[in-house]
């Protein structure tokens, strides 16, 4: 359900639609494990806090309108892509999926394109000038390509 503000709701399925605060983490866990039938579940947590892989985007950022909830529960297998999944816990619901190609366009796509670094995010005027900096910088180099590739035209 939702409330009057559009925030989810956990209602229970009796008749009474009495609320929950959560699920039960063992069945969420078992659910992960459903997602993943041929890897081997290495460890499980109650993760209370941000951290680099999953974490809430500032609003001035890429995607940053997407809510990324606390608790979540975090699956590690031992796949051969160590693959981790982030459950939601008061739904269910699966969050992230991280694998090691995910974790490289995390940082090669979503850290260059958008500065998305918490520590940074977190800092906001600092943000505001390293990412004008570095768009300045990518603007020159870009200018530099056009007028090489120009002169070469001309030739």
């Amino acid at each position: 359900g939702r409330n009057g503000s559009g925030g989810l709701l956990l209602l229970r399925a009796n008749g009474r639609c009495e609320p929950l605060s959560h699920l039960d983490a063992a069945a969420i866990e078992r659910e992960a494990e459903r997602l993943m039938p041929h890897a081997r579940k290495l460890a499980v947590r109650v993760q209370q806090e941000y951290d680099w892989n999953y974490y809430a985007r500032a609003v001035h950022s890429m995607t940053g309108h997407f809510e990324k909830p606390l608790p979540v529960l975090v699956v590690e297998f031992d796949d051969p892509y160590a693959t981790t999944l982030y459950m939601d816990l008061r739904n269910g619901r699966l969050l992230q999926h991280l694998d090691d190609r995910r974790r490289v366009k995390r940082w090669l796509f979503a850290f260059f394109h958008s500065w998305d670094w918490l520590p940074l995010l977190d800092r906001r005027p600092l943000w505001d000038v390293l990412l004008i900096v570095g768009s300045i910088g990518g603007l020159l180099i870009s200018l530099t390509g056009i007028v090489i590739g120009w002169r070469r035209l001309i030739r």
